[in-house]
C-alpha cells in the first residue's frame, strides 16, 4: 500500500489561477455540467501536474458509456499500478487495504458504471503488459480522471478523492475543515461543518437507488458460535465484531448495499476474493471480515481507527491519524454507530 505524507496546504491558496485552469481541461475535453460543478466549487487549490491528453478522440453523448483502457487513465494508474506490480498475494492484509483503495479511487472515475469495473488479474495484467484491458466509464471522464489524479498527487486519502470526484463533497469543504483544525477550532467542529456539506450535497444528487428488500432478518443468536470462533482465532472481542455486524448488516447474511457489499460483515467482492472466502457463504463471510478487521486493529493500534479504515480505507484513517481531516457523513455515522452500540448493548 503506498504511503504518502500529508503536507498542510493553509499557508498559501491560489485558488483563481488553479480553478481557471481546471475549467480550462474541462472545457477542452468536452466535460458535463455536473463535473464543471464538482471543479468550480472542489478543486480551488489544485495544481495540474500534467496536461491531460483526451482519454478518447471523440466524447459519447450524456448518460452514453465508453471503453477505455484502464491504464489511460492517469488517476487509476497512480493508484493502482504499485498494487499490480506486487502481483497476486491472496490473503496478504496490506494488499487487500491497497485493493479496497484502488476500487473506490476506479469507481468514482469510471463514473460508477459497473459495480465490478475489472479483476485484479486485469489490473496486474495491464501493469505488465501496458495492453488491452478495457473498462467502461461514463461521460465526464477526462475531466474525472484529471481532478482524482491531482487530489491523489496532493496527498488526499482515495475516499476524499471518490468523495470530491462524486460529487459528495468539495475539495473547499475539506479544506476548510483542516483549517478549522489547524486553527484551534475543534475536531467535532470541523466534524459537524463536513456533515452539514456532505447533507446539502446529497440532497442535491438524483436519489440512490435502494436495493430491493431483503429475507427477514434472522436473530444474532444464530451465528454466536461462528463469531465467537473467528473473535477468538483473530484476537478481537466478539463484543466489537457483534457491534460491527449489526452496524454493517443487520445480522442479515442476504444484504445488500447499493455499492455492492455483500452479507454480514458487508464485504465488497473484490476484497473477499483477495482474503479468499466466498461472501455469500455466511461463515467465510464472517472470517474473511474479522480477519481482515484484525488486521487494521494491529496497523492502527486503537478501535476507532480501525473502524475508520475500514468504513473509508486505510487512507482516509492515516489523514485522521494525523489531523489531516475530520469524520463526516457515512464514515461518521458508521462509527458513532459501533462505538454507541458497544456502550450501550442491547
Amino acid at each position: 500500500m503506498e504511503q504518502r505524507q500529508f503536507a498542510p496546504m493553509a499557508l498559501f491558496d491560489p485558488r483563481a489561477a488553479v480553478t481557471a485552469a481546471l475549467k480550462s481541461v474541462a472545457s477542452a475535453v468536452g466535460v458535463s455540467a455536473f463535473c464543471l460543478f464538482v471543479l468550480a466549487s472542489g478543486s480551488a487549490a489544485l495544481a495540474a501536474p500534467q496536461r491531460q491528453r483526451p482519454i478518447a478522440p471523440d466524447q459519447p453523448a450524456r448518460g452514453e458509456a465508453i471503453s477505455v483502457r484502464l491504464f489511460d487513465l492517469s488517476a487509476v494508474r497512480r493508484q493502482c499500478a504499485p498494487l499490480a506490480a506486487r502481483g497476486p498475494a491472496v490473503g496478504d492484509d496490506r494488499q487487500i487495504a491497497a485493493w479496497t483503495e484502488c476500487s473506490l479511487v476506479s469507481q468514482a472515475v469510471f463514473g460508477d458504471a459497473s459495480a465490478e469495473p475489472f479483476t485484479f488479474d486485469e489490473l496486474v495484467r495491464s501493469a505488465k503488459t501496458g495492453a488491452t484491458s478495457l473498462v467502461i466509464a461514463t461521460h465526464g471522464l477526462a475531466a474525472r480522471d484529471a481532478v482524482a489524479y491531482q487530489l491523489l498527487a496532493l496527498g488526499y486519502s482515495a475516499r476524499e478523492t471518490a468523495d470530491v470526484v462524486s460529487g459528495r463533497i468539495s475539495k473547499r469543504a475539506l479544506d476548510t475543515a483542516w483549517r478549522m483544525i489547524a486553527t484551534g477550532q475543534g475536531r467535532e467542529a470541523a466534524a459537524d461543518y463536513l456533515d452539514r456539506e456532505y447533507a446539502q450535497r446529497l440532497a442535491s444528487m438524483r436519489p440512490v437507488p435502494r436495493p430491493s428488500p431483503a429475507a427477514p432478518t434472522p436473530s444474532f443468536s444464530a451465528f454466536d458460535a461462528l463469531i465467537d470462533q473467528y473473535a477468538q482465532l483473530h484476537q478481537v472481542q466478539p463484543a466489537i465484531v457483534r457491534a460491527i455486524i449489526a452496524t454493517e448488516s443487520a445480522f442479515n447474511p442476504a444484504s445488500r448495499s447499493p455499492a455492492g457489499a455483500i452479507g454480514l460483515m458487508q464485504l465488497m467482492p473484490a476484497t473477499a476474493r483477495d482474503l479468499g472466502v466466498n461472501p455469500f457463504i455466511p461463515a467465510q463471510n464472517l472470517e474473511g471480515g474479522v480477519r481482515y478487521f484484525s488486521h487494521l486493529l494491529r496497523e492502527f493500534g486503537g478501535l476507532e481507527l480501525a473502524l475508520v479504515a475500514y468504513n473509508a480505507g486505510p487512507g482516509f484513517a492515516q489523514r485522521y491519524a494525523r489531523g489531516g481531516i475530520a469524520l463526516y457523513g457515512e464514515t461518521r455515522a458508521y462509527v458513532r454507530s459501533v462505538l454507541g452500540r458497544l456502550a450501550h448493548p442491547a
